[in-house]
């Protein structure tokens, strides 16, 4: 986004102001005539002074207010962005810690780098949501970013969120850099960035604001932040004695004593550990000594060989009571096996909205609010966010680190169960979004794949439906523009996906023409032209020359050949997809048609072009509508025939439509609204209109940049125009 220097204009509240106090000081000076004329000059101009510099700084305040940015999210002009979680249950008072973090924060308009280190299950992020809360009300902006597995998804949302990206599909490491960028250069704003369970300080290399007056708050369980230049490390350590015996009181109402001190002495003085503790003794309506005996139970002494990462068997123990319990109060076993399912998942949490629209894949038996219900009543879920205005559903469901790996380790069979559960879960919810539209819809996307990677990390033997799915994440990111992580994804499923189903498996052979397409448009073409050339061998031999799907990837290799400049290739097969089209009834003949003008446009057959553009437009206006994206796209093909032919008014009227329909339908920063601009941008050069080439082009360098990065090929020849338009504007 780029900010403009607001210049300062007095509003005519402070005209008012001004001109009734100069008229004052008048009157006043008029009506004490008695007062020496040596003294009431100065009185005059002193007074009036004194309420010039009042109303100027009035009118400074109320312009400054003005420019603050509010989030927009869901037009409520809330101040808070991302899921802060919810107080703890029977939450204790840390002073300690939060008198030295308050202090390691420091004064309002001053940037500070605070982390906040510990064990799991410590409460970092219960302290940092605690000052959050109570602190929102004295800053423009509080951003929560879950960072575990990297900041960039989070810090791209927000950036979307604050408008800095003007919508929200964009790359997301140039939206990251844009929203770093805001952060350095607009001093002006009170902003508290809380980046939550950090990896470490590798991950936010880079990310972090290096000027401006942001406060930035880190919770991590690394101790290796204090290496980090203007840091200032503020520890958490476990619950105190006087704390430990001051939650279980408040929890259980049952009074302290040595055994409420043995119970968090076994459980290691964990917050975590002592909040499941303490629910399984309300719930059960036992003692602590009963429940220090359940500890110590035959069946729990296994629990000691703990899973790799969890350092506090006592924690072990208390969840696999709680886990216990539930499935005693559970009958019908929906809790359990919903948080096994979850425990699979995102460790950011999950949107309570997406369970509910996958409800019907979960096959609770009593219904997914009881389930939730019963994990919250249990401390094994957290619930994070709000709902506003008791419409938008903003809730995350997530289960806590500590928790789910021990989740994970107990499952055994069950996790089978539990992961097929989770990919058929994913699996109706990514099928949901046209991949033509899912740049509209930035924000699930992102959660999305963060689910799918998250699952495909659980298991080193991945059945093909969760295989299917990441390469649906592949797909879509390659859609939005998101080369970067499409490319290296889909590299990775194809490899999973020849070893587990063969080379010539239907799904294999799709996504390696999915990959294919992502090299292209990564510009590197001979490496797509190889990969097609296999993929059509393939499908040929194992599906037929005539199949539906062989005719897609035959007119994608047509493509490839133009791209790479070897056209009498590209239109002699192009020519022959679309006799084939015809002869068998391709359901897609109109977008056959399409590439094939498109081919004689490249191939200098210009009049040939132009009327099968022209036919292909009126035909798709009528089959597909006026909007469908391979309607517009045939308009800017036949824009860009026209430019070629030397039609430059026809041609910058047509683009200007396309322009239109596509930031209406795709958004301002869909590569192909992209794409778009920059073609009108060197139409209005060869037209001779310099200056609106040369704004406009400078406009889509920037945006191009931001969105997909500056090493993608459309940035560097969108740059090479420019240079075009303006050493003709010189000459």
């Amino acid at each position: 986004m780029n900010r403009r220097h607001r210049r300062w204009t007095p509003s005519p509240g402070t005209v008012i102001v001004l001109t009734a106090a100069f008229a004052l000081v008048g009157n006043l000076a008029t009506d004490t005539l008695e007062v020496s004329w040596r003294w009431w000059p100065a009185t005059v101009w002193t007074a009036a002074g004194l309420l010039v510099v009042l109303s100027v700084a009035v009118e400074v305040l109320r312009q400054r207010s003005a420019t603050r940015v509010t989030p927009h999210a869901a037009g409520s002009g809330r101040r808070v962005f991302g899921a802060i979680p919810r107080p703890a249950w029977h939450g204790q008072a840390r002073s300690a810690e939060e008198t030295t973090l308050r202090r390691a924060l420091g004064r309002r308009n001053r940037a500070a780098l605070v982390v906040l280190t510990g064990t799991r299950g410590a409460g970092k992020s219960q302290l940092a949501a605690a000052y959050a809360r109570r602190r929102a009300g004295s800053f423009d902006l509080v951003a929560w970013i879950n960072a575990e597995g990297g900041p960039v998804p989070g810090m791209a949302l927000l950036a979307g969120e604050l408008g800095l990206v003007d919508d929200d599909e964009r790359g997301p490491e140039a939206a990251a850099r844009a929203l770093r960028g805001w952060l350095e250069n607009d001093s002006r704003q009170r902003l508290l960035l809380i980046f939550d369970n950090v990896d470490g300080p590798d991950s936010l290399a880079g990310h972090l604001p290096v000027s401006g007056s942001a406060k930035v708050l880190i919770t991590s369980n690394r101790l290796d932040f204090a290496s980090m230049p203007g840091v200032t490390v503020v520890p958490v350590g476990m619950f105190t004695r006087s704390q430990s015996q001051a939650f279980l009181h408040q929890a259980t109402g049952l009074p302290g004593g040595a055994d409420a001190d043995e119970v968090a002495r076994q459980l290691g003085w964990l917050p975590l550990g002592l909040a499941q503790a303490a629910a399984y003794i309300r719930r059960g309506r036992i003692s602590y000594r009963q429940y220090l005996m359940a500890l110590d139970g035959p069946d729990l002494r296994e629990a000691l060989r703990r899973p790799a990462g969890a350092d506090h068997p006592g924690v072990i123990k208390a969840t696999r009571l709680s886990i216990a319990a539930l499935r005693r109060t559970d009958r019908g076993g929906d809790a359990v096996r919903l948080l096994t399912l979850l425990s699979l998942l995102s460790p950011d949490g999950v949107s309570r909205v997406l369970l509910r629209r996958a409800a019907p894949a979960l096959r609770l038996r009593n219904g997914l609010d009881r389930a939730l219900g019963l994990l919250t009543d249990g401390t094994l879920i957290t619930l994070s966010g709000e709902v506003h205005d008791g419409e938008v559903d903003r809730v995350v469901v997530s289960v806590h680190r500590l928790t789910a790996r021990v989740v994970r380790h107990q499952a055994g069979r069950s996790g089978i169960a539990a992961l097929a559960a989770a990919t058929g879960m994913l699996g109706t919810l990514t099928g949901e979004p046209p991949l033509q539209r899912v740049a509209r819809r930035r924000s699930e996307l992102v959660e999305l794949v963060a689910h799918v990677l998250a699952l495909r990390k659980h298991t080193a033997d991945p059945p093909s439906s969760l295989l299917t799915l990441v390469a649906w994440a592949g797909v879509a990111l390659h859609e939005v523009g998101d080369l970067g992580r499409a490319v290296p994804l889909l590299e990775a499923t194809l490899t999973g996906l020849e070893q587990a189903q063969g080379t010539d498996h239907p799904d294999t052979i799709t996504t390696r023409g999915s990959l294919a397409l992502a090299y292209e448009s990564a510009g590197r073409l001979d490496e797509a032209v190889g990969l097609l050339e296999r993929v059509v061998a393939d499908q040929a031999r194992t599906r037929g020359d005539d199949h539906p799907y062989t005719l897609v990837v035959r007119r994608d290799l047509a493509h490839a050949y133009e791209s790479a400049g070897r056209l009498e290739k590209a239109v002699d097969l192009f020519e022959q997809v679309l006799a084939d089209s015809v002869r068998t009834g391709h359901p897609d003949t109109l977008g056959s048609r399409d590439y094939l003008a498109a081919a004689y446009h490249s191939a200098g057959r210009l009049d040939e072009a132009i009327d099968m553009f022209q036919r292909l437009v009126v035909d798709c206006d009528r089959v597909l509508g006026a909007e469908h994206p391979d309607t517009v796209g045939s308009r800017a093909n036949l824009a860009a025939t026209y430019r070629s032919a030397g039609r430059t008014a026809e041609a910058i009227d047509l683009l200007q439509h396309v322009i239109a329909v596509r930031t209406r339908v795709l958004g301002p920063d869909h590569p192909h609204t992209l794409y778009s601009r920059a073609e009108l941008a060197d139409v209005y050069r060869s037209a001779g209109r310099l200056d609106e080439s040369i704004d406009l082009f400078e406009r889509v360098i920037s945006d191009v940049e931001r969105v997909l990065g500056a090493g993608h090929p459309r940035f560097e020849k969108s740059r090479e125009a420019l240079k075009l338009a303006r050493d003709a504007a010189e000459s």
